[in-house]
């Protein structure tokens, strides 16, 4: 089987390894790509990626493998026994969102990935699911291939739990670990490789995330007794008959100030939200002064933050504050030029990013209320597949011995990492870090990937004088592998 990796000679041939296998690792990204695991559109896709995940556990020489049947799409796992005194889960997530819709111009087809030059870059990846997440999936199992192909043991012992419906809200992820507590109470920490550097090469350490909870609002004539009830009408009865379009607008309306449309007036809507604990505080003061608010707007494309906010104000606003977000608005009429009818209905889409100590299922129990108490009884409130369709928010001790040693990774590497309280999207984090399990997790990585959800999505081969690549990457994942092998995760 190999001796473990520790020293550092061990790491150079390791190393080696790595650059004398690049195109073969390249290729291995790609092949991962070329699966349309589309959670949301295509089944087949998703369950031929699980299928191929399962061969590459088998490959790497897992005792134990499985392709675990949900209700939803399944989950696959594995475990490498490396005889280690430490054993650590895995986190993957194999499926990808949807491409239809979308106007790629790099390449012709988001699943025939193709590495291309971009600046400030000597080459990327360009694929769907490159950075979100499948190229840093496959970067890190090419690192384990790599310590067994240069003749070494793995360091740690291994659980993989590999899920394909990130994207849908991970809706029965946590029915897996539910059932398979047994399996997974040994490990004492989670990882989930990822590309954790900007375009100015910052590292980014989120200790945890905000939940999410996603929703419908839906306006109907039918449902409302006034207004077209059984199809769209010709425009010209809006004269005499009342829009379910306008209403919908309205209620939405009513929930926001019209002051400031960022601030929730539903009643009780802010009430759970926890206070910063004193160690994100002073997590905060540091990284104020480091945060790149500059490149921030620039990699989103925006001119201004909420009230030019800026520093630890900022930092404050973006961490501590619940949201109440449309993503969407559709009804009635929306291609070319006109199509004069009032429509039968409306509906949005929306969600409310969530903060410690609020659950995931008062959001929606708020705006229910506040409906009924404003006159908009008849607007339905439909909830993604049940409760298991959102994410929870997660927290781990920044005090956590698998934080501090790839805190100390980064250090080795010349980078210090910009440690966050949380990220300001959403994950299934929680699914491990509260009970049945209660075990930090923590997600890391070199390089950079970005347009994620997004047309040309791409992550890093060759990088720059400030971004590594591929090579880089996986090396840096060993490194954290044989950190993580000494002392306590938890």
């Amino acid at each position: 089987m190999g001796t473990q990796a520790h020293s550092v000679t061990e790491l150079e041939k390791i190393s080696n390894y790595i650059d004398a296998h690049k195109a073969e690792h390249i290729e291995k990204i790609k092949e991962i790509i070329r699966i349309p695991s589309v959670a949301a559109e295509d089944p087949e896709g998703v369950r031929q990626c699980a299928k191929y995940l399962e061969g590459k556990f088998k490959e790497l020489g897992c005792s134990e493998t499985e392709v675990y049947e949900t209700k939803g799409q399944p989950v696959v796992y594995g475990h490498y026994d490396a005889g280690a005194e430490n054993t650590l889960a895995v986190y993957f997530m194999y499926d990808v969102k949807q491409v239809s819709g979308e106007h790629w111009t790099l390449i012709s087809d988001p699943f025939k990935p193709e590495v291309l030059p971009m600046a400030p870059f000597k080459s990327v990846i360009v694929g769907r699911g490159a950075t979100n997440s499948k190229g840093p999936l496959a970067a890190f199992m090419n690192a384990l291939f790599s310590i067994r192909g240069a003749g070494f043991q793995i360091p740690v012992n291994l659980k993989f739990v590999a899920e394909g419906e990130e994207e849908l809200g991970s809706s029965h992820l946590i029915d897996f670990v539910r059932e398979n507590t047994r399996r997974l109470r040994d490990a004492t920490a989670v990882f989930s490789p990822g590309g954790s550097q900007n375009l100015n090469g910052d590292v980014t350490l989120a200790l945890g995330c905000k939940g999410v909870s996603e929703f419908e609002l839906v306006c109907s004539g039918k449902k409302w007794g006034r207004g077209p009830t059984e199809r769209a009408i010709h425009s010209s009865m809006n004269a005499i008959v009342e829009s379910p379009v306008w209403r919908l607008v309205q209620a939405l309306a009513s929930m926001t100030d019209p002051r400031d449309p960022s601030k929730v007036v539903i009643k009780g809507f802010y009430d759970n939200v926890a206070k910063p604990e004193e160690e994100d505080l002073k997590l905060i003061e540091e990284l104020a002064k480091v945060y790149d608010e500059e490149s921030v707007k620039k990699a989103n494309g925006i001119q201004h933050f909420y009230n030019d906010l800026h520093g630890k104000e900022l930092l404050m606003k973006a961490f501590y504050t619940t949201t109440l977000n449309i993503q969407g608005i559709y009804g009635g009429y929306t291609g070319p030029l006109v199509k004069t009818i009032l429509p039968e209905k409306a509906a949005a889409k929306l969600e409310s990013r969530l903060i410690p100590n609020q659950t995931m299922t008062e959001t929606v129990e708020k705006v229910r209320k506040h409906l009924d108490e404003h006159g908009y009884s008849d607007i339905e409130v439909l909830e993604f597949e049940g409760e298991n369709a959102v994410d929870d928010w997660s927290r781990t001790d920044p005090k956590a011995g698998i934080v501090q040693k790839t805190i100390d990774a980064y250090r080795e590497v010349g980078l210090q990492p910009q440690v966050w309280p949380y990220s300001l999207g959403s994950a299934p984090r929680y699914m491990f870090t509260k009970p049945p399990l209660s075990i930090p997790f923590i997600g890391a990585g070199l390089g950079h990937g970005a347009r994620a959800h997004a047309p040309d999505e791409y992550y890093v081969i060759e990088g720059n004088d400030k971004v590594r690549g591929l090579a880089d990457s996986e090396k840096f994942y060993v490194r954290l592998l044989i950190h993580y092998s000494k002392g306590k995760l938890n």
